[in-house]
């Protein structure tokens, strides 16, 4: 009985100093994207400049009916999503390279919110951003990239730089999150 004892104590030290560790390198890294973070500060405080995307790194263009789309890409799993919004208020969400297809997610947004969306587009003048990229910080790792596609602009930042965009993109950033959220269930 006392070996039990000793061998739950030592798995319950185990844990927790795993634990801790995982806490330290977490709260440590500048991959995340909180005010704690001085790094992420910094950005904020200044606008990023970009640089150009590559063109081997572009993706494809937009097919006809595709108002916007996002492909996020990175962070911790590595995992690599296109969401894409079309002129009739679908809003289809898959996981790239799952096989089975399970992770596919088939929403709508009112037609009226994407003639909205359309029209902001163009008043923040999002193809001026076209082929430009956000990069994070030298040393930052574990973000999430996102590269926005419209029918005329391709652009791209990541979690870590959303805060030190230009005002005009970053309210395009805004709307798109927001109308993804207010998406509903078919």
């Amino acid at each position: 009985m006392n070996n039990r004892k000793q061998i739950g104590s030592t798995l319950t030290l185990t844990a927790f100093l795993s634990l801790a560790g995982g806490l330290t390198l977490i709260n440590s890294t500048t991959a995340l994207a909180n005010k704690i973070n001085p790094q992420v500060i910094t950005v904020k405080a200044n606008k990023i400049q970009p640089v150009p995307i590559p063109k081997d790194q572009l993706p494809s263009p937009l097919d006809a009916g595709v108002v916007f789309r996002e492909i996020s890409s990175g962070g911790f799993a590595g995992a690599v999503y296109e969401t894409v919004l079309l002129n009739d208020g679908l809003l289809n969400r898959v996981r790239i390279g799952d096989a089975n297809d399970s992770e596919r997610s088939v929403r709508r947004v009112p037609v009226e919110q994407v003639k909205q969306f359309k029209k902001l587009l163009n008043k923040k003048n999002f193809e001026k951003y076209n082929n430009l990229s956000y990069p994070a910080p030298s040393g930052a790792a574990d973000f999430i990239t996102y590269t926005l596609s419209s029918q005329s602009a391709t652009t791209q930042y990541n979690d870590i730089s959303q805060g030190g965009l230009p005002n005009q993109l970053s309210a395009v950033v805004k709307a798109w999150n927001e109308l993804k959220n207010s998406a509903r269930p078919l």
